[in-house]
């Protein structure tokens, strides 16, 4: 190998002729200039000084021919190179690949820690131009890490953000914008430990948020789950060992139509009313016992049920539906206002008829005579009926119940 393509370095000595010195001195700083370019790594004998082998020195550039990456030697940080001796790729750069195929073809050639980009030489959107990480020295593709966006191939990357390292506004699309103080954390449902909570605002009073709980040991992720997978198909919220994790929601949402992308409909619309076994309505609920509510806070509600069941105060209050000691008749034909109400169901489900009026008894004459012939001798034998009278009375039913409270949603 001659001097001026060969990684050689030799200085010249006292006995070394000028000509012979000029020629050295050209050809070593030739062999600098283009980085000690060779397959093999600089060794002790081809880096001399005075005639005596210096070997490898820290800070020495190498670009090596073999994996087309420049290298620096560096005894203190370098990590089992593929090149050897004490080049390393630590502090220079990320190395590029025309594609994926071959960075896998290349892997071997990686060290620990190293990043590489891998844009197809044709580019295009079908190109997997990615951004990887080596993490092992195992010369396998699974040393191989994405860093980058997931793909549209199906994958996904799962991404955590660490509250203290927000510090600043650091993602912002149209109004929305997420800043240091949307992560919040607390316990809002009195539950023990804290849950993280993620705020979407577009102004300071925005109460929107999306709130992960940290109490329990499984992160929880929010993910699109394609039916392929054997799960259901859709947005899912699941934890790390791949079960449905609890969210919290003001208003449940479903598809209005199965499978179609009509806008979603309420699980359970505002006016809903339902049995409720409880003493007391549940959140997002209220008893139906007639009571005035306002028109503000319950616009939902007062948007479909209106004044149909009481005005309240005329102005800022309605009233609820009053089912106490009462069961629900549909609308129809003999009963078509809504909010009509008849009567209430006693002590013990007992009804009673009215006990007004009376009950006549008429015989006709084609039935029974209403005159009697008789002799002398008769006259005080004999009596004949000619009217009939039932007076008022009541019959008792007992209406098999079983009492609890009747709730409708707000």
């Amino acid at each position: 190998m001659s001097l001026v393509d060969s990684n050689t370095f030799i200085e010249p000595t006292s006995g070394t002729s000028l000509n012979a010195s000029r020629s050295q001195f050209n050809n070593s700083l030739r062999s600098l200039l283009i980085n000690f370019k060779s397959t093999a790594t600089p060794a002790a004998t081809n880096i001399t000084a005075a005639g005596v082998s210096i070997g490898e020195q820290d800070g020495m550039l190498f670009r090596s021919a073999k994996t087309n990456a420049l290298y620096i030697s560096d005894s203190v940080h370098v990590k089992s190179s593929p090149v050897g001796g004490n080049f390393t790729r630590v502090g220079i750069g990320n190395r590029v690949e025309n594609g994926i195929t071959a960075l896998v073809a290349n892997i071997a050639s990686y060290e620990i820690g190293e990043l590489v980009a891998t844009p197809s030489a044709s580019g295009g959107l079908s190109a997997n131009a990615r951004l990887y990480l080596i993490t092992d020295n195992s010369g396998a593709a699974t040393s191989i890490k994405d860093v980058g966006i997931p793909p549209t191939n199906g994958s996904v990357t799962n991404t955590m953000i660490q509250l203290s390292s927000i510090t600043t506004d650091r993602i912002k699309n149209g109004n929305v914008t997420i800043a240091k103080a949307d992560f919040t954390t607390g316990s809002g449902d009195g539950a023990s430990g804290a849950a993280a909570t993620l705020k979407l605002s577009s102004d300071a009073g925005s109460d929107t948020s999306l709130g992960f709980g940290t109490r329990n040991a499984a992160n929880v992720a929010l993910v699109w789950i394609d039916s392929a997978t054997g799960h259901t198909s859709g947005l899912n919220v699941y934890d790390q060992t791949d079960a449905y994790a609890p969210m919290a929601s003001n208003l449940a949402l479903q598809s209005a139509i199965q499978g179609g992308t009509t806008a979603p409909v309420p699980i359970v619309p505002a006016g809903s009313i339902m049995a409720w076994s409880g003493s007391s309505a549940p959140l997002g609920w209220v008893l139906c016992d007639g009571s005035a509510i306002s028109r503000t806070t319950y616009a939902a509600l007062f948007a479909i049920a209106g004044t149909a069941y009481g005005i309240g105060d005329g102005g800022s209050t309605f009233n609820v539906p009053d089912l106490r000691d009462r069961m629900l008749l549909g609308k129809g034909t003999n009963n078509s206002t809504l909010g009509t109400q008849t009567g209430s169901m006693s002590a013990s489900s007992v009804l009673t008829t009215s006990s007004s009026g009376s009950g006549d008894l008429t015989l006709s004459s084609d039935t029974v005579n209403d005159t009697l012939a008789s002799g002398t001798k008769d006259v005080a034998q004999i009596s004949y009926l000619t009217n009939v009278t039932q007076g008022a009375h009541t019959h008792t039913i007992t209406v098999p119940t079983s009492v609890v409270n009747y709730i409708i949603k707000t």
